[in-house]
């Protein structure tokens, strides 16, 4: 008798994920070698590095600006990374491949869950892939933190029912305190987990429940002790202005949060269409999720055809966008938000995760909101990773009865295949170019930036500005004299 690989009871299935799991880690370390650094990793690097690291990243706000805050872990990991490339190549391995561990554990360890989760990276808005995925500041400040907290989610589900290890409290204290010294919005979202954590519990708290939060708070004391904060600082401002935060709501953040995400919103509300037509709701209530879900679908569809046309700023946001037509935007966004939480309501009521991912994504992109300066995509990715969730577990209950199963989990199967080695020759193809462009003399005396971009410039930071590159850091690179 043949041994199915989908039928997750199998040894040949675990033996499957254990692979798969090893050769994500490879993928991502050889990924990272050929990651091109740009900006901001060479200040990190450099001379303003080095003042930072043996000053507590605190010095003249003149000098230093948003450079100056508590990004303790965050800061320190940036420096050590773009001055050791094996540490880089290491740190990006790992919290890529967990942060994929943690998306296939808290979806329930099938083999559809697994190709979405190895697909999650592959998915990701031009905005994200800029910022997060080929640009080792970006990544080093926003993946390592949300692979932990869904390192933490997956303990609190796994020992909701049994009497959990005595180091666990420890473990999760740390955790906490790590989790909280990467970003300002984290470092909040990690204490309001805490809360969440243990109101849900209630009476049956946890010792480690307890210790998460307690990490989560001392982490907050920590970072928000940090001097940076309390100087008046142009870089990092904050409005309360509601007209202010609309509009940048509207013209900016929402696209980042909803409209860019086609993947995920094709995903999810197609599964809506299909969880109702195999539920057993009235005829009517059928039809008008169905009807709901095509038009946001058809919508979302026609409004991305749309803003190709549109030219977007090498941030990733529109520098002019009609204000008529961002409000109207903006108002579906939020619509669909709430129907998003209307179908969570209607198929997954009793289901706390997915309670707990549509209220971290609240939480995260409601800090984000009174942000009016740097406004950047980043922050957003961490409320990508929550509706991730909550989409592939639509998904994937949509998929449990369909008798087309395997086949659709084949194709997506060959589609992660596709589209995984394209990116590696894309990576490869940027890295050979920019290895023959950053050896020009001209380039090193500072008489001219580089000769030329390279092939693909979204692969690139801020898409492969010419003035982002230093000399200094190659001609070390290359060992040149």
């Amino acid at each position: 008798m043949k041994t199915n690989i989908m039928n997750e009871q199998s040894p040949l299935y675990k033996i499957f994920t254990v692979l798969m799991f090893v050769v994500s880690f490879v993928y991502f370390g050889v990924f990272r070698f050929f990651v091109v650094p740009s900006g901001d990793d060479y200040f990190w690097w450099g001379p303003s590095g080095t003042y930072l690291l043996h000053h507590m990243f605190y010095g003249p706000q003149a000098t230093y600006g948003g450079s100056s805050n508590g990004r303790y872990i965050g800061n320190t990991l940036e420096i050590f990374t773009m001055h050791n490339l094996w540490l880089a190549i290491l740190m990006y391995a790992i919290f890529w491949t967990l942060l994929l561990w943690g998306f296939w554990e808290l979806s329930g360890p099938t083999f559809l869950s697994l190709v979405l989760s190895f697909l999650f990276v592959f998915t990701l808005q031009d905005g994200f892939l800029n910022n997060i995925l080929v640009w080792n500041a970006g990544f080093i400040n926003y993946v390592p933190p949300v692979a932990m907290i869904l390192v933490y989610i997956w303990m609190v589900d796994t020992n909701k029912d049994k009497k959990p290890s005595r180091i666990i409290p420890l473990c999760t204290l740390i955790l906490a305190y790590v989790i909280g010294l990467f970003t300002e919005t984290l470092t909040i979202a990690s204490i309001v987990l805490g809360v969440l954590v243990i109101l849900y519990f209630n009476k049956k708290t946890k010792a480690f429940h307890i210790t998460y939060l307690v990490g989560a708070i001392a982490s907050a004391i920590t970072m928000f002790m940090h001097p940076g904060y309390h100087e008046h600082n142009l870089y990092h401002t904050t409005t309360f202005n509601l007209s202010e935060i609309w509009l940048n709501y509207s013209k900016i953040t929402h696209f980042w949060l909803i409209t860019f995400n086609l993947a995920l919103l094709v995903g999810l509300l197609l599964a809506i269409v299909l969880l109702a037509v195999q539920s057993d709701f009235s005829i009517l209530k059928k039809i008008s999720i169905t009807l709901i879900s095509l038009v946001f679908l058809a919508y979302y569809i026609g409004i991305n055809i749309y803003l190709k046309q549109l030219k977007l700023n090498y941030m990733y946001g529109y520098t002019k966008f009609n204000t008529n037509l961002a409000n109207i935007e903006g108002i579906i966004s939020l619509l669909l938000v709430t129907f998003i939480g209307y179908c969570i309501f209607i198929f997954f009521k009793t289901d706390a995760k997915m309670w707990l991912y549509f209220l971290m994504t609240g939480v995260i992109m409601g800090q984000l909101l009174f942000v009016s300066a740097p406004i950047n995509c980043r922050g957003n990715f961490e409320t990508y990773v929550f509706m991730y969730l909550i989409a592939m577990r639509f998904v994937i209950a949509a998929a449990k009865n369909i008798k087309f199963r395997n086949l659709f989990t084949g194709l997506l199967s060959l589609t992660l295949i596709v589209v995984g080695a394209g990116y590696m020759n894309v990576m490869n193809t940027n890295y050979k170019v920019n290895s023959v462009r950053v050896q020009d003399p001209k380039f090193y005396t500072g008489k001219a930036s580089v000769n030329r971009y390279v092939p693909y410039r979204k692969f690139i930071w801020v898409n492969d500005l010419k003035s982002q590159q230093a000399p200094a850091y190659w001609k070390e690179y290359f060992n040149i004299k």
